[in-house]
């Protein structure tokens, strides 16, 4: 990552402060043109990066890269201080989009492109071919999809817990939409009032196995709608409906939002755009230099080779000073004479923790019991700590 001097440290979140977060009702034709331009490198790059590897996910990538790349640069985040506490939290649930998040992240100024490009599946790189937090700007290890959403809504409370202003952004397949920890995902979200959450959906009605529709029938919208979160359809690709839908979600709305952005797989490359094939393989290398002629950009595949030759590029240093500390708090022996059971053992523990803990500065604690509460012994600890 580029390294600055305190003075720009200063002027950076000055700009973090003031002009991120999607305040303005409208992009501005600077932001446009620049990101405009952007996607177009970005789409090249993401084509160079699963080539060079042999392997990953283009299609989805290029349809997702006009919203990463607005968020990225528009939403409180910043490349200077990623793990500044107060930034927002984009968090990407179809992970295997990575070569589009890395391609936004290298636009908006986390590292060099070429780094990542040369570096995209390779054994010992922090660019993985699934998302995880070893790349600066990542905020979860992506595991099976449909879990993002559980995430978000994770964050989403934390900042409420912690009286923290941020928002919460989770990217998503439309694919992945058939998993059923998204219902259960949406309505927790709704229960608890999460307007600070906004889901993004890459409606591009393709999967691995085909056709969305084939694989597992459904009406995505009319599920959100049903669920109470408030819902935004756009074009995934015009950058002004991107920008405005995201300003209502996180300026006006007064619940959670989705939205469900239809967008092209593989959009910007003719022989790419709606074809199920390129979900999870790269362009054949006979068809490279015309895919990247179609976008414009410069063919450096010789260079690149070369750059991935000299091996993996190294791991970011990331912080520890996020970490929470916890106190185990007051062990509890029980003898054989005392009549109890594990689940009491349990609740007695927890209570023990948040004793020792919850006087710490900055620190809370949010317990879930699923409607176990009677069961799982949490009644000691919300009795106490409502």
């Amino acid at each position: 990552m580029q390294q600055i001097s305190a003075e720009e440290k200063g002027s950076k979140t000055a700009m973090f402060d003031n002009w991120r977060g999607f305040k303005s009702p409208e992009l501005s034709k600077e932001w446009h043109d620049k990101l405009t331009e952007m996607a177009r490198e970005a789409r090249g790059n993401i084509i160079k990066m699963t080539s060079l590897a042999a392997s990953g996910h283009p299609g989805g990538s290029m349809s997702s890269i006009d919203i990463y790349l607005t968020l990225y640069n528009m939403a409180r985040v910043s490349p200077h201080e990623p793990w500044r506490d107060d930034r927002d939290r984009i968090i990407i649930s179809h992970g295997h989009t990575s070569p589009g998040a890395y391609s936004a992240l290298a636009a908006a100024g986390y590292f060099d492109a070429e780094t990542a490009i040369a570096g995209f599946r390779q054994a010992g790189s922090p660019f993985e071919g699934h998302v995880e937090q070893s790349v600066p700007g990542i905020e979860w290890d992506t595991g099976n999809l449909g879990q993002g959403l559980a995430v978000g809504i994770g964050k989403a409370i934390y900042a409420q817990l912690s009286g923290q202003n941020f928002h919460t952004f989770v990217c998503m397949g439309d694919g992945e939409q058939q998993k059923g920890q998204i219902s259960e995902s949406r309505r927790i979200a709704v229960k608890y009032g999460l307007k600070n959450v906004t889901a993004i959906i890459d409606y591009n009605k393709l999967q691995i196995s085909g056709n969305i529709d084939d694989v597992m029938p459904q009406n995505i919208a009319a599920e959100w709608e049903a669920d109470g979160w408030n819902l935004i359809s756009i074009d995934g690709h015009d950058l002004n409906q991107i920008y405005q839908a995201l300003h209502a979600a996180t300026q006006i709305a007064d619940r959670p939002t989705v939205i469900v952005a239809t967008t092209v797989m593989g959009k910007g490359v003719s022989f790419m755009e709606n074809k199920a094939g390129f979900h999870g393989a790269p362009v054949k290398p006979d068809d490279l230099p015309r895919a990247l002629a179609e976008l414009g950009v410069v063919n450096n595949m010789d260079e690149l080779i070369a750059k991935r030759a000299q091996g993996a590029p190294p791991e970011f240093n990331r912080p520890d000073s996020g970490k929470i500390k916890v106190i185990s708090g007051t062990p509890i022996t029980y003898g054989a004479e005392v009549k109890t059971d594990n689940r009491s053992a349990f609740g007695n523990a927890l209570l023990s923790v948040a004793d020792a803990n919850l006087g710490q500065k900055d620190f809370s604690i949010g317990v879930f019991d699923c409607d176990l509460a009677g069961s799982v012994k949490t009644a000691g600890f919300a009795s106490k700590y409502p």
